[in-house]
Formats: structure tokens, C-alpha cells, sequence
């Protein structure tokens, strides 16, 4: 079993959002993330995104990819036909149109102690029993097996992704997401140390 941090492909592949000039929608999304994302709630009937997304002609459009190199993962309606029967319940997708197509904003609602924090190497171990500045991931397989993607609350901002996930992303050969294996933060087959 393996985990990656997800990245997207950013030299390569954007995703559609209309960035507009005062800053409205991408604060509309702010505020959706700051509300639900990181409280871990569905956002439901609250989602009405005021923008329509547009793509820059000068670059490819991804199937995968981050809102401006934030961590506010978007998907594309290919990929979501792709990935929704792995996904399950671990995420709520947010439908908003583009000029190619429907894409998503993509609530990661799998949020969980998954670290083994005994063998994990970070800088600290706060007061609240959480790793701060980890240099060395150590997942308990036991509980990520199964989790296509999820989050830690040592490492709030990052989405994981398993190797189930990398694997349906490359046969279906989706784009916009880095899938290099210098993205893999942990491989159950190598021993902590």
C-alpha cells in the first residue's frame, strides 16, 4: 500500500476558474472552504457559485488540478466518471460550468488519525498529540486501506491520495495530477526508520 500527497501538474495542465478582477469568486470560494472544508461538513444546498469558468487558450486544460496552486482540489466531469465509484462518500463534489465542460470543487470529507505517530518523524509533538513538521510519514494501514482520499489533521492544508487512486488516474490516463513517485510520501512494503 502506498499514500501520495496530491500535486498537480502545473507546468502542464491548469483547471477552469474565472478569476475575476476584484477578487469576488475566488472569496466566494474562500469563505465556502473556510465554513465547510475545514470543518469537515458538506456544504449541500449552500453551494452557488456566482462564476463561470474560463480557461487561459495559452494552456492545456486538466482533468485534475488546484484552484491557483492552493490545496482546493478541482476536478473535471471526466475524471468525477472516472474516480466517483472509488471516491464514494470520502468527498462532496461541487458542480460549477465552464467553457469546457462541468467541473468540481472537491470537499475532502475523509479526515482521520491515519499517522502512526509513534513511527512517524516530525520536529514536534504538540500538546494535542499531533505532529508538527513531518519529515517522515507513517500511516497505520489498517486504517487508510480502503481510503482513496483523505485528510490529517497533523497536516490540515494536504490531500492524500492511494495508490488506488494514482493507479485509476494513470489507466484512465487523467491529467493535471503530478504522478511521479516523488510525490509518495509512504510505502507500507518500506520500514519506518
Amino acid at each position: 500500500m502506498q499514500i501520495y500527497k496530491f500535486i498537480e501538474d502545473s507546468d502542464h495542465y491548469s483547471v477552469p476558474f474565472d478569476w475575476d478582477d476584484d477578487d469576488n469568486n475566488i472569496d466566494y470560494v474562500s469563505h465556502i472552504v473556510d465554513t465547510y472544508f475545514d470543518k469537515h461538513q458538506r456544504v449541500g444546498d449552500n453551494w452557488h457559485p456566482p462564476f463561470f469558468g474560463v480557461i487561459d487558450p495559452r494552456v492545456k486544460v486538466g482533468d485534475l488540478g488546484t484552484l491557483a496552486g492552493s490545496e482546493r482540489i478541482v476536478f473535471s466531469q471526466r475524471a468525477v466518471d472516472v474516480l466517483q465509484p472509488l471516491l464514494g462518500d470520502s468527498v462532496e463534489l461541487l458542480p460549477y460550468p465552464t467553457e469546457v465542460g462541468t467541473y468540481y470543487l472537491v470537499n475532502v470529507l475523509d479526515v482521520g488519525n491515519y499517522l502512526d505517530r509513534k513511527q512517524t518523524k516530525c520536529r514536534e509533538i504538540l500538546s494535542n498529540g499531533l505532529c508538527a513538521g513531518i519529515s517522515e510519514f507513517v500511516f497505520r494501514a489498517d486504517l487508510v486501506k480502503g481510503k482513496p482520499i483523505f485528510r490529517i489533521p497533523d497536516s490540515p492544508v494536504f490531500r492524500y491520495v492511494s495508490d488506488e487512486f494514482i493507479a485509476a488516474c494513470r489507466k484512465h490516463k487523467l491529467t493535471g495530477i503530478d504522478l511521479e513517485e516523488g510525490n509518495k510520501v509512504w510505502d507500507s512494503a518500506t520500514p519506518a526508520g
